[in-house]
């Protein structure tokens, strides 16, 4: 599914943040963690930041009503492309805590994250 990029988020600038301050770890594919208040829709999704699209990134989240996606992983996705950050990521979002690592050629490093076992 296809989900619009963030116009506006509260999330968005602390996302933003911590990719730049952090982005040779982003790019050797290492976890970035981010921490907001608890709450939230947990959640993994696979994200393809596409430099040509400005508008909407690929997922692999399959429900049905996109109004129901994560604000922080949407923000996250949107902080992505604003720092120019393209290709495939996983972002895991888990009451506040939200984690965004880099595929490595189209494959993540093992172990595969779900959400459980993020640690809060």
């Amino acid at each position: 599914m296809e989900i619009s990029y963030a116009l506006r988020s509260k999330f968005l600038a602390k996302c933003e943040r911590t990719i730049k301050d952090r982005l040779d770890d982003l790019n050797s594919s290492a976890l970035l963690r981010v921490e907001f208040e608890s709450g939230g829709y947990n959640d993994r999704v696979v994200a393809t930041i596409m430099q040509n699209n400005h508008n909407e990134f690929g997922t692999d989240w399959e429900q049905k009503d996109p109004t129901r996606f994560p604000a922080r992983i949407k923000a996250a996705a949107t902080a992505l492309y604003n720092c120019e950050c393209f290709g495939r990521y996983e972002i895991i979002h888990k009451d506040g805590l939200l984690t965004i690592r880099k595929s490595d050629n189209g494959i993540f490093p093992v172990p595969r994250l779900t959400v459980s076992s993020v640690t809060v």
